[in-house]
């Protein structure tokens, strides 16, 4: 879940607290103490530091993911030329293979040309 806060401000803040409080062991903040403070704030450091590493994970896979599909991707390109070279551009192995057979392409309409100055 997203935070409004940034996390190296929030810890960078948190550490500053932790620094005076230390210093002043008079200082009291209800029910949290310093020894919790200091937990929480490993706490976070551990959490973000797993965090990243499993960001760099996901970046690894989704770069294999892609460079496999890019690759899956030719071989069906590369299929469906041969489908078409050996069985023609017209049957239905072609068809079957994902190709529009060429008795089922629709010819462009020819284009009327407004422009009077192009005759």
């Amino acid at each position: 879940m997203p935070t409004k806060y940034p996390v190296d401000t929030v810890l960078s803040n948190s550490e500053r607290i932790a620094r005076v409080w230390a210093d002043n062991p008079t200082f009291t903040l209800g029910e949290v103490t310093l020894k919790s403070l200091q937990d929480k704030i490993a706490s976070v450091r551990e959490k973000r530091e797993r965090l990243e590493g499993l960001k760099m994970q996901v970046t690894a896979l989704s770069n294999e993911l892609g460079g496999e599909i890019s690759e899956l991707a030719g071989i069906y390109t590369r299929g469906l030329s041969g489908l078409r070279a050996v069985y023609g551009p017209n049957s239905t192995q072609y068809e079957q293979g994902g190709g529009t057979r060429t008795d089922e392409r629709r010819r462009a309409a020819r284009k009327k040309n407004g422009d009077p100055k192009s005759s």
